[in-house]
This record gives C-alpha cells, structure tokens and sequence, in this order.
C-alpha cells in the first residue's frame, strides 16, 4: 500500500511504500490525504495491543 506524502518548499507530493512512511518523516515529509492535507496520524491509527505472556489455564 502507497501513502502520499508532501514536503515543504517542494511543489509536488509523491507516494512511498507504507514500510518507508517513518524514513521519509525524519526527512520532514508529511503524510497528507486525498485533498493535501495533513494528517494526524496519532487520531487515525490504531495501537496495537500488547499480547499478554503467561499461562492459560
């Protein structure tokens, strides 16, 4: 899956692998949606739950 992504000072948005969505934010990219805009990724994705260790008995 393709994430868009923008940058400032650069006109034109690309599209990277999801995989390399954290490389390109070090760089100063931003993932943005279908209109351009930013965003907030931190209220549109999900936590992953932490599995418990143990026995189940």
């Amino acid at each position: 899956m393709s994430v868009r992504m923008r940058h400032d000072g650069i006109e034109q948005e690309i599209e990277v692998p999801e995989i390399s969505v954290e490389h390109y934010k070090r760089s100063g990219w931003v993932v943005v949606d279908d209109d351009g805009q930013p965003i907030d990724e931190k209220t549109t994705t999900a936590k992953r739950r932490r599995r418990e260790t143990g026995d189940e008995s």
